[in-house]
């Protein structure tokens, strides 16, 4: 399993990035039912700040499309998976003193959602890092599945291939817009 292409559908998921509040929603309350299964308040708060959840509704309709995808195909993820079971180095927090720019925002990052969520930093990060770990593996599975594994060259680069993998999430979208439901705007 390539880690450029579980890199890339990570960093797709960073692009999508805007404006909003959930605060006035209940954490139980549906943001949208896709084929059956709630995506909730609560869900996109857990990996999202606040002002920002609202905003990657479309990408947790993305993501659950083809989570249900993989299993309706019967794929194995288990492959794309960390090996360990806390997230790998990614449910690690940084140390508090830490100097590294990007250390500083995942630590910032993690003490403000375990506030808000009444966790312990520590906490949170292993929950995240597992959480965002098997949205990859999904992903990974599933666009590896349809365009195959990635190989970078001057042909098809690792533009190219990010393009190809939205237009098949896109697709997976049309293909089951009768079955998905946005209950808030």
């Amino acid at each position: 399993m390539s880690k450029v292409v579980q890199f890339s559908v990570l960093i797709l998921l960073i692009f999508m990035v805007g404006c909003s509040i959930v605060s006035k929603y209940d954490d139980n309350e549906a943001a949208a039912i896709v084929k059956g299964q709630e995506i909730t308040i609560g869900d996109l708060r857990f990996l999202y700040p606040d002002d920002t959840a609202l905003d990657y509704l479309d990408w947790a309709i993305r993501v659950e499309l083809v989570k249900q995808k993989v299993k309706e195909m019967d794929l194995d993820i288990s492959d794309k998976l960390s090996d360990e079971r806390d997230g790998g180095w990614f449910g690690e927090l940084p140390p508090t003193n830490t100097k590294d720019k990007g250390g500083k925002q995942i630590r910032k990052f993690a003490e403000s959602q375990a506030q808000k969520l009444d966790m312990k930093p520590e906490e949170f990060q292993r929950e995240y890092a597992k959480r965002i770990d098997e949205q990859n593996a999904y992903l990974v599975t599933y666009i590896e599945k349809k365009l195959g594994v990635a190989e970078f060259d001057e042909e098809k680069g690792m533009e190219i291939f990010n393009k190809e993998a939205d237009h098949l999430l896109e697709e997976l979208v049309e293909d089951n817009e009768d079955e998905i439901e946005v209950l808030i705007d």
